[in-house]
């Protein structure tokens, strides 16, 4: 099963939790201190604490629990105001401003969150000033064995509230769990800015997707055994280099790092010119 998790603290996630229960309506039911919904393929968790701080969280459910893979459903928020859709991996490379442990990496799930996006851009025109992004890996919590990402509406209470962006989440969440679809490339990327511009265009237009993304801003703090915790939590074969913003040093670390792995470097002008989508 797959568990979608929300906090009673987030708007944008009971908004994304309503219109899920409308449209799988699950059973509903007391599980300790939290409430389930449960279909047969999804699991609905709402829970008390702000998501970024719920480190643990799939240990704690699976004493009461079985589920596979976990999808937060959350808000993003961003001083630009920005209307998104985004999904990224939860970690935290240096310092854990906003939960989670520093140099610490949640498991990331890269197949469902590229179903999720193929679905997705599929839906966008319902929503026409939304546009989707990717987000580089940041915030808690980072101490997440289970296979998981954040499926993000943004960025300000209007969206959040939005009723139309709300439903087009939950129904694209419903088709990632149920497209079979497993023949992805999985890569770590790196470069680029916190919304990871030419790693976007990868999962919108190629057969790629991301587990981690490390953005410009966490070159400092990168090294070789956070990056080749990456690869191994990402299940990923490849590294995927926003060449332009990537520096010589970074280049050599990450060149470094996957001789020792045996994975394969490639820069993402080569991605997007020879994994094109069918």
């Amino acid at each position: 099963m797959h568990l979608i998790i929300c906090s009673k603290k987030d708007l944008a996630g009971q908004n994304i939790k309503e219109w899920l229960i409308s449209l799988i309506n699950p059973d509903e039911r007391k599980l300790g201190d939290f409430t389930i919904y449960e279909s047969e393929k999804i699991g609905i968790a709402e829970i008390e604490e702000r998501l970024i701080y719920a480190d643990y969280i799939d240990l704690k459910l699976k004493k009461k629990l079985d589920f596979d893979e976990i999808l937060f459903a959350s808000r993003h928020s961003s001083k630009d105001k920005r209307k998104i859709f985004s999904v990224h991996v939860s970690g935290n490379v240096k310092t854990a401003d906003f939960g989670g442990k520093p140099y610490s990496l949640a498991k990331p799930a890269p197949i469902t969150m590229k179903n999720y996006v193929l679905a997705l851009k599929g839906k966008l025109d319902r929503k026409p000033e939304f546009t989707f992004t990717l987000e580089v890996t940041h915030h808690g919590p980072s101490e997440i064995v289970t296979p998981s990402a954040f499926y993000e509406i943004g960025s300000t209470e209007e969206e959040w509230k939005d009723e139309e962006a709300a439903r087009i989440v939950a129904e694209s969440m419903i088709e990632a769990v149920n497209d079979e679809r497993k023949d992805w490339h999985i890569a770590v990327g790196v470069g680029g800015t916190h919304y990871a511009p030419r790693q976007t265009e990868i999962i919108l237009e190629t057969t790629f997707t991301f587990g981690h993304n490390f953005a410009k801003y966490t070159f400092d703090g990168l090294n070789d055994e956070i990056l080749a915790k990456a690869i191994e939590l990402s299940e990923a074969e490849f590294f995927v280099i926003d060449e332009k913003s990537t520096t010589s040093k970074i280049k050599k670390l990450i060149n470094e790092v996957a001789e020792k792995l045996n994975k394969e470097v490639l820069k993402s002008k080569y991605v997007k010119k020879n994994f094109k989508l069918d």
